[in-house]
């Protein structure tokens, strides 16, 4: 039986290069499923909460990422 996969979230601002980038490096590996977002409204995958609930670990690319999140999804 295996043990479910993780799943890791990397948030940029407009989900351009950085956070796509690091979705697809890690994207082969085995036990992680990925996903990418930008916390700006007009990133290519905006950032909602339902990718906030599913994540099991979040990657910001920068401290200004993790105060956004923070602030925007105090109840997430």
């Amino acid at each position: 039986m295996r043990a479910r996969d993780r799943h890791y979230l990397f948030v940029c601002s407009q989900n351009k290069l950085r956070s796509p980038t690091a979705e697809q490096i890690f994207a082969d590996h085995p036990g992680i499923e990925t996903l990418s977002a930008g916390t700006n409204h007009d990133a290519e995958t905006p950032l909602d909460d339902e990718m906030l609930r599913c994540a099991d670990t979040i990657f910001v690319m920068a401290k200004a990422h993790r105060s956004k999140i923070q602030q925007r999804f105090r109840g997430a």
